[in-house]
């Protein structure tokens, strides 16, 4: 699906779920290179820059998250920026370009003001729109790693280990999206301060590395946290196992007098001091017992127990 956004000197195209007719289009109306052209229609994996002398083609991911898999995924964002012309490309929807579409043909003072600073301007709103978008998601995956902190200290360290599971999973797809567009970001900068020479809005553009930094910098914050989370709550495990394993051997460390006697006594009664007397069961049961309390009493003076 195909909308355009048109003001005096600028067009701004967007395309959705792109076709070979969308591909004929851009082929017979705009100059752009068979490569751009061939790159528009398969999906790809990875963002990149490419200055072709009267246009810039970028690819950029936008994070999106899957409440299904509870996970962030990467939503492919082509841009093809000319002087008087902006290309957006995507297959699925983008919220930010909604939103912005959106404004322009609702409001015919939102268009002038976002398409009168040309290619620059709308480049940057929507770049920016698109960074800002992972504070909301940033902010969601804080809210579970506090959830997860209530858990281990609240003793649910079971129903712990499955979130952490799940919020790793999210951030490691986050890393996914966020990590390879640095190199990508920095290039684009150089290479629309030779494009855009001039241009009011360079400044703009810059200020998109902070939000990506900002942005990156807070996700390995998280990602630190439940590093350490996930430490704390494995150390409450290892614990309680051992205090487990602990009791069971002092367990059957207190019954091993009983196992002893009871196989001593089974052997053959002329060996033994004790023979057919009716207070022979409470003798030995006294061993026994006497025995326990013995081994009791050493386990706490060595403070094993």
């Amino acid at each position: 699906m195909m909308q355009m956004i048109r003001s005096e000197k600028f067009i701004w195209i967007d395309i959705k779920g792109p076709t070979q007719k969308d591909i004929d289009y851009l082929q017979q109306n705009f100059d752009l290179h068979p490569l751009v052209l061939k790159e528009i229609l398969p999906q790809i994996d990875y963002p990149k820059i490419e200055n072709y002398g009267n246009y810039l083609f970028l690819v950029v991911f936008y994070p999106f998250f899957d409440k299904e898999i509870s996970s962030t995924l990467p939503f492919e964002v082509d841009f093809i920026v000319g002087h008087n012309f902006l290309i957006t490309n995507h297959y699925r929807d983008i919220v930010p370009l909604s939103v912005l579409l959106h404004q322009c043909n609702l409001y015919p003072e939102n268009l002038k003001s976002i398409t009168k600073g040309g290619s620059p301007e709308l480049l940057y709103r929507l770049l920016n729109e698109i960074f800002m978008a992972c504070f909301p998601k940033l902010s969601h995956i804080k809210q579970n790693i506090d959830a997860i902190e209530r858990m281990i200290f609240s003793q649910e360290n079971k129903k712990a280990i499955e979130q952490i599971s799940l919020v790793k999973r999210d951030i490691i797809g986050f890393q996914r999206v966020l990590d390879p567009q640095l190199p990508v970001l920095k290039k684009m900068l150089e290479e629309c301060e030779k494009f855009f020479k001039g241009s009011l809005f360079i400044p703009y553009l810059h200020n998109l590395l902070s939000v990506y930094e900002q942005a990156r910098s807070i996700l390995e914050t998280h990602h630190h946290t439940l590093l350490v989370l996930d430490s704390t709550n494995q150390s409450y495990i290892e614990t309680r196992t051992n205090d487990i394993m602990k009791a069971l051997t002092i367990f059957l460390v207190l019954l091993y007098p009983f196992s002893f006697f009871a196989d001593l006594l089974s052997m053959n009664g002329q060996f033994l001091l004790w023979t057919a007397h009716p207070s022979d069961f409470w003798k030995v049961y006294g061993l026994m017992i006497t025995t326990c309390l013995i081994i009791f009493a050493f386990l706490k003076k060595k403070k094993w127990m």
